[in-house]
């Protein structure tokens, strides 16, 4: 995944004026190409944005040549077809085009346009991503009424408590047909029982699984595989192209300050915690030896107590650091946070009630804090290197939002560093218009000196777009800063 860039792509971009080439390749629903459509398109314009999950569009005007571009099951223009799209530039030295691949993408609308001299086609298209997210449909089959029923009940497709997330998102993918994927194992399970109904997409299922947890992110790339990836923090990643490389190719930077959307301090509101059936609360406890206990009559072993219960409990007296837990007596178990990490000293505080959720494991089994009986976390931006922090600031821009998809204060924290992190380093931005560089991708670590400040420094691209006809490209870069807690904690795993 991702191109190779050779020496010969950067001789290209530094040769002066550049003979330009699109190529579209029609492909069928299994990507076997069907037909070349080189030399039609007349105007187009390609995007790229990190931050949706349609990460590509494209849109073009295509002459019209014959009668199979007109829309028919048996034509060019038709639902079933699907366009591989790539940008030439002719390289001088070996006379030969060298192609970049754009993406794989979807019709989404088209319009004729008829003049005495020219008929033109427009159209728009998105990548893979519009067959899934209600663009193109996607919704759910199989899960409607259930007729047999008197009372005509609705089926739900739900994915269980206690399921591998991995596992669930590899399922869910082999439901909507989707052969070509790359899922990194997030390591966590699915927290509660999730429940999807009728008129769901499956973009609706995979977006309330990635937010479970903070920082997830899927898409389509350019070969139409599906990615499910934790978000690139670049920490460890090279740059692909530096500042040698970009003299001469910028002709125009837009530096811009503005503190609208700027929020150095998050706090998330996560789930509400309510107990069930088979959970239990005891309003006292002990602790002793940094173990707390509680009696459970139900209870005669561990063996009773089922995996993902919810036990609540009123905490007798603030823990030391490493606390443990039993029920009855029974061989003390670790009490953690939602990463599975041992509780600091005074995380639990006396004469208040916690939710926690049992869990079984290959490795031993825990006790997992949830929080309250409402999750919550605070995440405060301080770092110095951040303009907007409130060390640099000297005051707190708060948001306050509501997660109803967290179930432990650990998620919630979490939530709120990368939500700050979203609105203060990924707010950083300067905008360059350039000479069409077509291998770059978001989330690629830059490296560039601005005009405005003379200041060398590593930049994200946010997003990016172009139209072919002009030759020029605008970019959207936010400032790489290893200082942020987010960035590196994603290397320390937190």
């Amino acid at each position: 995944m991702g191109y190779i860039v050779t020496q010969e792509d950067i001789n290209i971009l530094h040769q002066g004026k550049q003979e330009m080439r699109i190529k579209v390749e029609l492909l069928n629903r299994d990507f076997k190409t069907l037909d070349s459509l080189e030399g039609v398109i007349i105007s187009d314009n390609f995007t790229q944005d990190s931050e949706s999950i349609q990460r590509r569009t494209y849109s073009c005007d295509m002459a019209i040549l014959d009668s199979t571009f007109i829309i028919g099951n048996d034509k060019k223009i038709w639902s079933d077809k699907r366009l591989r799209v790539y940008y030439g530039l002719r390289s001088q030295r070996s006379k030969e085009i060298v192609w970049y691949k754009l993406g794989i993408f979807c019709y989404v609308s088209m319009k004729y346009t008829y003049s005495k001299n020219q008929k033109l086609l427009s159209l728009t298209c998105a990548d893979l991503m519009a067959q899934y997210d209600g663009t193109l449909n996607g919704q759910l089959t199989g899960y409607g009424s259930a007729n047999e029923s008197s009372s005509y009940s609705i089926q739900s497709l739900i994915i269980p408590a206690g399921e591998d997330i991995r596992t669930s998102i590899i399922g869910v993918l082999d439901l909507a047909g989707i052969t070509n994927y790359i899922v990194q194992d997030i390591g966590k399970e699915i927290p509660y029982h999730l429940t999807f109904t009728t008129g769901s997409t499956f973009a609706d299922i995979w977006k309330k699984i990635r937010d479970l947890y903070d920082s997830w992110e899927f898409f389509f790339d350019e070969d139409g595989v599906f990615v499910w990836q934790q978000v690139p923090t670049c920490l460890e990643d090279d740059v692909i192209i530096n500042d040698e490389v970009l003299v001469g190719l910028v002709t125009n930077e837009e530096a811009n300050g503005s503190f609208n959307g700027i929020y150095n301090v998050t706090e998330v509101w996560g789930k509400v915690l309510e107990l069930e059936n088979e959970d239990r609360y005891s309003s006292t406890s002990t602790y002793m030896n940094n173990i707390y206990g509680v009696t459970f009559s139900e209870y005669s072993s561990w063996e009773d107590v089922d995996n993902l219960t919810q036990l609540a409990f009123k905490v007798s007296a603030s823990n030391m650091e490493f606390p443990k837990f039993s029920i009855n007596g029974y061989a003390a178990i670790p009490i953690v946070d939602g990463d599975g990490n041992p509780l600091e000293a005074g995380k639990l505080e006396a004469d208040t009630i916690y939710v926690f959720r049992y869990r079984r494991s290959t490795s031993g089994n825990s006790l997992y804090l949830l929080g309250n009986f409402q999750c919550y976390g605070r995440y405060e931006e301080t770092s110095e290197d951040c303009p907007y922090s409130t060390t640099k600031l000297g005051f707190e821009i708060l948001k306050s939002v509501e997660y109803d998809t967290l179930s432990d204060d650990a998620a919630c924290y979490n939530q709120a560093e990368y939500l700050t992190y979203q609105t203060t380093a990924m707010m950083d931005t300067i905008t360059l218009n350039l000479v069409v560089i077509p291998w770059l991708t978001v989330n690629k670590k830059i490296e560039y000196t601005p005009k405005y400040n003379g200041k060398k420094n590593q930049y994200i691209i946010k997003n990016l777009s172009w139209n072919s006809g002009n030759g020029t490209m605008t970019m959207t870069l936010y400032k790489f800063m290893e200082s942020f807690s987010f960035v590196y904690n994603q290397k320390t795993n937190k």
